[in-house]
């Protein structure tokens, strides 16, 4: 008997910048980690970038079609003509959707060309604006034969496209790599002293992230900890009205070096920076899962967050972290102290975070997308 070849996925993501955001580094992973004796992936990002490059070098086939916005009938056709190109190239048997602006691209290359689709939703899918309410009509025509969610709260908010078949796929981390950095190493790239006390915090700088927050917070524990530093890292635009804003309120507080904002911090530098850190912050006011919430944890790490979907999954409020009301400037800033206040306490509940955090392994997220994609391709030989 001819051994079946095996299925070639093709993945579209709307990234595709080589600071990868958490659902982009979901796809990513799936990528490096898939079973190649059963998929083949195939990448395409909707964006410019360097990720398809990097990509490539890993030997996997990766693609940038740049899209406009919705409001472009000709982008868009020329963008989904590209992806059937793709298809028909490496003989795709599956289309897999990852981001909600990347839905509606991926499905008309698949109805167009025959092909099965799947929808991975990272944060709610609703229509709020005129162009999203157009999407959505297109979307229900061109539903998915299954939809994979990052969690529950994601699933039960989005709106629904029934009778398709869904799924909840947590992300997952390396245990072992998010354990692997060095806490005087991570100390050293950003000058803070090894004896002082450090916050860090990870997450792209935007409004909804809650860096305005984080600073804040630094702000107002300085009276108290002299010695406290913080390492605030993601990628973001640093000459926009927003980084300037987090500009301001650091020499409100007359932070200087006590601030670093070193922009996009990838492994290993990344690891380093948790190892280094005493206590990770992760403010942000909407939060499907976090993945910087999940990494710290599994570093060892107590993580003090606001109380919003994701990190809720996660955190066991005082017991492996701190789970405050969004926004809330008090509670945030007194959960810290008390962090840093209380050696002890911040060394049991980091450990308690470590166990807590093997819940969320990397391959059983890459083995549960790979379930939903049997199912979907045992499905379509039994029609």
């Amino acid at each position: 008997m001819t051994p079946r070849r095996p299925a070639r996925v093709l993945l579209v993501d709307s990234s595709g910048y080589e600071d990868l955001g958490g659902a982009s580094l979901v796809l990513d992973e799936v990528i490096d980690r898939v079973d190649r004796a059963r998929y083949v992936p195939v990448l395409a990002c909707l964006s410019p970038g360097r990720w398809p490059e990097l990509v490539r070098a890993r030997g996997t086939a990766a693609y940038s079609f740049p899209r406009a916005r919705l409001r472009s009938p000709a982008n868009l056709l020329t963008v989904v003509r590209k992806l059937c190109g793709v298809v028909r190239h490496h003989h795709i048997d599956l289309i897999h959707a990852s981001e909600n602006s990347a839905l509606l691209y991926a499905s008309l290359a698949g109805a167009m060309t025959r092909t099965p689709v799947v929808w991975h939703i990272h944060s709610t899918l609703q229509a709020n604006t005129r162009a999203e309410h157009v999407a959505a009509v297109a979307l229900h025509r061109l539903a998915p034969k299954h939809i994979v969610f990052t969690s529950p709260a994601t699933r039960s908010n989005s709106m629904t496209f029934a009778p398709v078949p869904t799924s909840v796929v947590f992300p997952g981390v390396d245990l072992e790599e998010c354990r692997s950095g060095d806490r005087f190493r991570g100390r050293q790239a950003f000058a803070v002293p090894t004896d002082a006390l450090m916050l860090s915090m990870f997450a792209r700088v935007v409004p909804v992230k809650g860096q305005a927050d984080f600073i804040e917070c630094l702000g107002r524990l300085m009276a108290n900890h002299p010695d406290l530093y913080g390492v605030m890292c993601g990628p973001g635009d640093r000459a926009g009205a927003y980084w300037r804003r987090l500009e301001d309120l650091s020499r409100h507080y007359g932070l200087g070096a006590r601030l670093v904002m070193p922009g996009d911090v990838r492994p290993p530098l990344k690891h380093d920076v948790v190892a280094g850190s005493d206590v990770v912050l992760h403010p942000s006011r909407a939060e499907p899962f976090g993945l910087a919430v999940l990494e710290a944890m599994a570093a060892g790490k107590p993580v003090v967050a606001a109380d919003t979907d994701g990190p809720r999954l996660m955190i066991e409020d005082g017991v492996d972290g701190i789970l405050v009301p969004p926004g809330d400037l008090e509670r945030l800033t007194a959960a810290v102290a008390s962090l840093l206040d209380d050696p002890s306490r911040r060394d049991a509940m980091g450990a308690a975070a470590a166990v807590a955090a093997q819940r969320f392994q990397v391959q059983d997220m890459v083995d549960g997308v790979q379930d939903v994609w049997d199912d979907v391709l045992e499905g379509e030989a039994r029609t």
